[in-house]
């Protein structure tokens, strides 16, 4: 039987999916090799938010992988009339279009809600702030480089540091509360008023997961309608 037109979009469709799929792949082991996820979290093990910041790559990945794979289901199940394999297609392409949807509505929470939620870590990290900072130890070497590579201060801004034994002691805050001024005094900070280090994280690193993850979505919509067009279509020849 001649292969029909429909039959052949779906086919280039499908071909188009297992290319993207190869293409998120890659972009997944860039966005890993690049990872700014500070050491900060790891070193306090901080479990939750060093989870969230550092997914964006394997969840790529494992997107990728899996969008290859459906895109040669897709195509094979098309190519010998499989409706089964149409609609396993269906199924876990389905499955994964509802937990993105459940990732970005976390992604699109005010930062308020997202921070509130993470009240636990807050205490622990502004705790060993003001405990260690002062100490010529690993703690306050890993938060002089996560606030100099996200050009932030604290945990939630220079007033993190007020109650610490570093600004008891020297009567100065680090010079990344002051945009790198050689002298960081109270007045100096509070003028500059850099930005805490999970805001830098909050709106620099989820709104580009949820970029990708609309993208994809809209490609995940495609799909689902493609693969019911083509199970419907080989249920009547």
């Amino acid at each position: 039987m001649k292969v029909t037109g429909c039959l052949k979009l779906a086919y280039r469709f499908y071909g188009f999916l297992t290319l993207s799929g190869g293409a998120t792949v890659g972009l997944g082991v860039w966005s890993q090799m690049k990872s700014e996820t500070p050491d900060l979290f790891k070193k306090l093990d901080v479990a939750s938010l060093t989870t969230i910041m550092s997914m964006g790559g394997p969840m790529l990945i494992a997107l990728g992988c899996v969008h290859a794979l459906m895109g040669v289901v897709g195509c094979l199940g098309t190519l010998k009339k499989k409706r089964w394999m149409l609609l396993v297609f269906f199924v876990i392409v389905l499955i994964i279009f509802i937990l993105q949807v459940t990732m970005a509505v976390f992604i699109l929470l005010p930062n308020s809600v997202k921070e509130k939620s993470l009240s636990g870590l807050e205490s622990k990290l502004v705790t060993s702030l003001q405990e260690n900072y002062h100490k010529n130890n690993s703690i306050a070497r890993i938060w002089n480089e996560t606030m100099t590579k996200l050009k932030c201060c604290g945990y939630k801004g220079y007033d993190d540091f007020t109650n610490s034994t570093f600004v008891k002691t020297k009567s100065l805050y680090p010079t990344q509360c002051c945009g790198q001024d050689s002298t960081c005094g109270k007045d100096e900070a509070t003028k500059e008023k850099v930005r805490g280090c999970i805001h830098m994280l909050l709106n620099v690193n989820l709104p580009i997961s949820g970029a990708l993850s609309f993208l994809i979505g809209i490609l995940e919509i495609v799909a689902l309608v493609v693969s019911l067009k083509v199970y419907h279509y080989l249920g009547h020849i």
